[in-house]
């Protein structure tokens, strides 16, 4: 879980990094078994923020501590190197040395840590077992699947007792089959596991079932930061609504009505007064093939820029204004004739609108 500035934490970690033309600004702070999901897309500085806790990158600014031990700290000239900090690290990629078993792939950061080989193998045993992975202890890893090669990282990365756990994009190698089993396994091992966990992923869903908290990265800083929950209701950038499958518009709100920042009113029930998101569900919006009379309060003329099959509903891009994606049924596309360039009137009622403020 993420903490409150009263409440205990187990990592606190400042984290300003300078490069070339970009820089990253990142403020972390994780309970005892707490588990943060770093989303955001490409170059976001989600892999940069994790090799800085790892030590595998200095910082230019900031502060680093991890229960108590001060692992970075720019003003007082501290930064102690990966090798000795308490710190777990799975790779996308896995990074399995290709000529071991699997047995002595988990062992060898026990014997790093100058565990005797016999020792070390024997607790690579027990983690092995903890995996479901104890007929596979003698396997190499090319012969292993992708889901039994994450088992066996994150079973080296835990053997050490760690007490913060990094994992860059740990399900992003995996097909979609075994990433689902794969998840909920990683999710059962994380919820035993008593130190601060980071989770890298431009994946929604990995943030929302695996993560107790939720930080958005853009262009190196923080843009959002919440429970699951929070996120996903009230997302506050058009990257974060389009990863919740939402349309995200902005404007002003003048007593029951929002204006749109591309001039457009639509009409709300919220009663708000100034700047607002307005959130509106692609399924919440009703396509005709002409100007509709009825209950709905919200209508505009649009055109049909892109026609996308997803799953069992097909997405429509709509250019208006306001522009906005639209889900419907493969019937109702064959019905209105729905192409690209096609002409439509769009619909949604007042109460399908999510009002909040900026």
């Amino acid at each position: 879980m993420s903490v409150t500035d009263v409440e205990p934490a187990l990592l606190e970690a400042r984290l300003a990094v300078s490069r070339a033309g970009w820089d990253l600004d990142v403020d972390l702070r994780i309970a005892p078994g707490g588990v943060t999901a770093l989303l955001g897309p490409n170059g976001a500085g989600k892999s940069t923020t994790i090799q800085a806790l790892a030590g595998l990158l200095r910082i230019s600014d900031g502060r680093v501590v991890l229960e108590g031990d001060v692992l970075d700290d720019t003003r007082a000239g501290v930064h102690r190197p990966a090798e000795e900090r308490r710190v777990g690290l799975v790779f996308q990629d896995y990074l399995l040395f290709p000529h071991m078993s699997a047995r002595d792939n988990v062992a060898f950061g026990l014997r790093a840590h100058g565990m005797p080989r016999a020792r070390a193998r024997e607790a690579a045993d027990r983690w092995l077992a903890r995996m479901d992975l104890a007929a596979h202890a003698a396997r190499r890893p090319k012969e292993m699947s992708g889901g039994q090669a994450q088992r066996v990282a994150l079973a080296r990365a835990l053997a050490t007792e760690p007490r913060l756990l990094l994992l860059d994009e740990p399900l992003a190698a995996l097909d979609a089959g075994t990433r689902m089993s794969v998840r909920t396994d990683l999710r059962t091992h994380l919820d035993e596991f008593s130190g601060a966990t980071v989770v890298v992923t431009h994946d929604p869903l990995d943030a929302l079932v695996l993560a107790d908290h939720v930080v958005v990265i853009e262009g190196g800083r923080v843009v959002q930061a919440g429970t699951p929950t929070e996120i996903a209701r009230q997302p506050r950038t058009r990257y974060v609504a389009s990863l919740m499958g939402l349309n995200l518009l902005r404007g002003v709100a003048r007593q029951s009505g929002v204006v749109l920042e591309d001039g457009t009113t639509l009409t709300a029930v919220d009663d708000y007064d100034g700047p607002v998101f307005v959130v509106l569900r692609p399924s919440a919006i009703g396509v005709y093939g002409g100007q509709p009379h009825g209950s709905p309060r919200n209508s505009w003329p649009a055109r049909i820029t892109s026609v996308e099959q997803q799953g069992h509903a097909v997405r429509l891009a709509a250019k208006g204004p306001p522009d906005v994606f639209v889900d419907v049924t493969p019937q109702a596309v064959a019905e209105l004739g729905l192409t690209v360039g096609s002409s439509v009137w769009l619909t949604v009622k007042a109460t399908d609108l999510v009002v909040y403020e900026c």
